[in-house]
């Protein structure tokens, strides 16, 4: 995302403070990695990945509420709901697995995205900050598979 669109998206900076993946990055790394970023709008009720699909991008929601179900045996699990400044889709940085889950748009969203093809990029043009950035995104995938392990619990017990 160019500079200029950015600074016309004032609640871009809001959300900065608020998205763990961000943390302890300078302000120029901070402009680096947003300005790698592209916004993407999607309407109530867009999927905006399906379970099983190949992962393309990082999401950071900038505004609006995500869901992500998963699907086993024609039922829909809801995981969880997210909101402004939380990010998802982190593995599609890492790994080559399709995505286990879905996400579906539960409101208007305005998605911050960035692509697998820039994130490993980053790592030759600017290997500090790849890797102080991907220190953050493991750290935010461990802090979530801890907290759906308290999902599981919850469904295990429904059944």
């Amino acid at each position: 995302m160019k500079e200029e669109i950015l600074k016309s998206y004032s609640t871009v900076s809001k959300i900065i403070d608020k998205t763990a993946i961000f943390g302890a990055l300078s302000k120029d790394e901070l402009r680096e990695i947003l300005s790698s970023m592209t916004l993407k709008k999607y309407e109530k009720g867009d999927v905006i990945f399906k379970q099983g699909g190949s992962p393309e991008y990082i999401n950071i929601i900038e505004e609006g509420t995500v869901k992500l179900v998963r699907e086993k045996n024609g039922e829909m699990t809801e995981l969880k709901l997210l909101e402004e400044g939380q990010s998802f889709g982190e593995t599609a940085l890492l790994g080559i697995l399709p995505y286990a889950i879905t996400a579906i748009a539960v409101t208007e969203v305005f998605l911050l995205q960035m692509s697998k093809i820039f994130f490993h990029a980053l790592s030759k043009k600017n290997p500090r900050l790849f890797s102080k950035f991907l220190l953050n995104i493991t750290r935010e995938i461990c802090r979530q598979n801890y907290n759906y392990q308290e999902v599981i619990e919850k469904y295990k017990n429904k059944k």
